[in-house]
């Protein structure tokens, strides 16, 4: 329903007159069209802010997994050092197989 048709029945109402079968059925109609909409966007917000907060618990956990590898990293760098491979473009592959004779000697 139009602003313009909404504040015509308003005027009606204002004026003490009583609005036609038709007017109260629209209107009636309109009212439920908003509480719809309103339920909507309602459900919409309370499924992102669950999602947000999903979101924000596997972040912290990410984080969490983060330190630790970067703890296990500053250890392995304090026992080795960081490794240097010259037919490889990555110190990881050498510090694994670094780690893997230590634990073999």
């Amino acid at each position: 329903m139009k602003v313009e048709r909404l504040d015509q029945l308003k005027t009606i109402v204002d004026a003490g007159e009583a609005l036609s079968l038709e007017d109260s059925a629209h209107l009636l109609g309109e009212v439920w069209r908003l509480k719809t909409a309103l339920a909507a966007k309602s459900m919409e917000a309370d499924y992102l802010r669950m999602s947000n907060d999903e979101n924000m618990r596997d972040l912290a956990a990410t984080a969490g997994a983060l330190r630790a590898l970067q703890v296990e990293f500053e250890q392995h760098q304090a026992l080795h050092g960081l490794a240097k491979c010259d037919l490889e473009n990555r110190w990881s592959n050498c510090a694994v197989r670094m780690r893997k004779r230590a634990r073999q000697s």
